[in-house]
């Protein structure tokens, strides 16, 4: 049966259609070539609504996708679109593409423009106007009255929040759509997706992984045998992946360390928390210390950071010999007779020869129960209390970080304290000072334990151990 050829109406209320007759874009080799939507950009025009926020990886196209729709509105129609885009450069680009769009439309479908300089046009004879602008100041976007709306790069706008304030209040459009890569775990965009993945929002949120490009892989040689890390194998199990995906991500993080989550997002919610520039940046190979170790001949030292309801108490523990994570207690909403007395039972199962417990807030009152309780077990873990301030966090982190990076030390492959890590910030006031901390919203538990369990043995005797360090005794 010989398919019927569309019909122009047909074309001109349909998207695919629309982009392959008549659209022309520059493919990665700068050649001219038909517009032809991939799988991502079909799958959001089909599930798309009103008021939509796509995040998504690079390069997936949706620039180009959403341009190309307020186009065919533009010219089919009566319409009034705003591009709002997060640079100068990006809205240069965005224009040359509507222009590429209107010269090489056929000359019989190609309507009449009236104005048509780097901000406005116009099509008189469809009373259609297009605004392509940066998101620049607050007033941007305030006093028009929109039909179609696309703002590009949302995380990255400076004061978003005003932004999107004023140009909510122009009109009620058909429809608007914000589509943006993550830029850390902050500002409006983030927590529009936020709200949106918790049910609690007017916004429908779509989330585009990197693969969901299946141009994202790099074919094996053969009889090439791909050896898998453990965190691989895990990405592996939860997003099925091929060993030609695995192999294109790899190339792409030795190309873009630890910038690889936040050009390439593999979580919806993660993706934020690892774009930010985290404090301890690139963590490859920290997460690989060994499950199950039993106690034995170590030197271990313990950091503790109290709490109990909206935040955890988390002990770490760590053996100075091996330069190795052993254990972890992390535990909430309990007693604190219950939970102290769990923690003395981790400092007496590990033999740990120096507790250092945050003395802030909680920590002092519950030190001192602690000591009395492990007298009363014959727990003989000496016990230091740790004031934390501005000068001191700064010192116990930046001992951390050295440890990390110098290659040392080696954290167990714990999913909330490997989120953790990767999302602590460290930011410097307008006074100079740095302010160590989680994003809001987010924990740093893990890290303060780790933090206060490598000073405890970081300022331990050097008589009183045998280090290992890469390898060597």
């Amino acid at each position: 049966m010989v398919r019927a050829m569309p019909t122009p109406v047909e074309v001109a209320n349909d998207a695919s259609l629309f982009a392959e007759a008549f659209l022309y874009v520059q493919n990665k080799e700068k050649q001219l070539v038909r517009f032809r939507h991939n799988a991502a950009q079909r799958h959001y025009l089909a599930h798309r609504t009103r008021r939509d926020l796509v995040l998504k990886a690079r390069q997936l196209g949706f620039s180009t996708a959403i341009q190309g729709e307020m186009f065919r509105y533009e010219t089919t129609r009566t319409a009034t679109t705003a591009t709002l885009s997060h640079d100068d450069e990006s809205t240069q680009k965005l224009r040359r593409m509507k222009d590429r769009f209107y010269n090489n439309l056929p000359t019989g479908f190609r309507p009449k423009r009236h104005y048509a300089n780097a901000t406005v046009t116009t099509y008189p004879g469809l009373d259609s106007e297009a605004v392509i602008i940066t998101a620049g100041n607050v007033h941007t976007g305030r006093g028009g009255t929109y039909s179609h709306i696309h703002g590009s790069e949302v995380a990255y706008w400076k004061d978003a929040e005003s932004l999107m304030e004023g140009i909510m209040q122009g009109g009620n459009p058909s429809w608007i759509v914000l589509e943006s890569t993550p830029n850390g775990a902050q500002g409006w965009f983030y927590n529009a997706c936020m709200s949106a993945m918790d049910g609690d929002s007017a916004w429908s949120l779509h989330f585009y992984p990197w693969f969901s490009d299946p141009a994202y892989c790099i074919s094996l040689r053969r009889g090439e045998d791909i050896e898998y890390t453990d965190e691989e194998l895990e990405v592996i199990d939860l997003y099925n992946l091929s060993p030609e995906q695995i192999k294109w991500r790899r190339s792409k993080q030795l190309e873009l360390k630890h910038r690889f989550l936040q050009a390439y997002p593999e979580n919806a919610r993660s993706c934020f928390l690892l774009s930010g520039g985290g404090y301890f940046g690139d963590l490859t190979g920290v997460f690989s210390a060994s499950n199950g170790v039993e106690p034995g001949d170590g030197r271990h030292y313990a950091g503790l950071d109290f709490a109990q309801t909206v935040d955890y108490t988390v002990l770490s523990v760590i053996d100075l010999v091996t330069m190795r994570q052993v254990d972890v207690l992390r535990i909430n909403r309990l007693p604190w007779a219950e939970m102290r007395r769990q923690i003395v039972a981790k400092l007496k199962r590990w033999n740990v020869v120096t507790l250092v417990a945050e003395r802030n807030s909680m920590g002092s009152t519950n030190i001192e129960a602690l000591q009395s309780e492990m007298r009363a077990a014959e727990c003989k873990t000496s016990v230091k209390a740790f004031t934390t301030s501005a000068s001191s966090k700064a010192q116990i982190m930046g001992a951390l970080h050295e440890a990390l990076h110098m290659g040392d030390l080696k954290l167990l492959n714990i999913p909330d304290q490997r989120r953790e890590m990767q999302a602590f910030t460290a930011k410097q006031t307008i006074t100079g000072v740095w302010q160590y901390s989680a994003p809001d919203g987010e924990h740093d538990d893990f890290v303060i334990a780790n933090a206060l369990a490598w000073h405890g043995a970081n300022t331990a005797p050097v008589a009183s151990v045998t280090v290992l360090r890469q390898g060597k005794r």
